[in-house]
């Protein structure tokens, strides 16, 4: 019988971005007015960086200009109890001209699933990234 550390894999940075930009939805995790926050939002990779939108007069934007915050994504199979986390940490920073960063990199950025008005793009600069895939028992 393996164990779960048996089972544990560590993933290199290119495997990490390469998971990071096939899934569309991930978690942005920041310090907001009532403490620790965790999210979801649509998000692009952009030249290595997390980006996405959101409300430019929230608590959400105004809780990300600056900061230092967390990003993950993951793929997790219950059945199998098999699957992979990516996370990046970074600092946060409101985007000047998206047109220009968009048309740079070739990327779209996706529209957001939430409904309401989401003018305001943030990108997390990334700092750090690591990421973990645990295989089936």
């Amino acid at each position: 019988m393996s164990t779960t550390w048996a089972r544990m894999e560590a993933l290199n940075v290119k495997e990490c971005m390469r998971l990071l930009t096939d899934k569309p939805v991930g978690r942005v995790a920041f310090w907001g007015p009532d403490g620790p926050q965790v999210l979801p939002v649509n998000h692009a990779v952009v030249d290595g960086d997390v980006v996405f939108r959101v409300a430019a007069h929230s608590e959400m934007a105004q809780a990300l200009n600056g900061s230092t915050v967390a990003f993950e994504v993951d793929d997790i199979d219950d059945i199998t109890q098999s699957g992979w986390s990516v996370l990046v940490v970074g600092s946060s920073e409101y985007v000047e001209d998206p047109d220009a960063m968009t048309e740079r990199s070739g990327r779209r950025l996706p529209d957001p699933w939430a409904p309401g008005v989401r003018t305001l793009v943030v990108r997390v600069v990334t700092h750090r990234v690591s990421g973990r895939r645990i295989h089936p028992a």
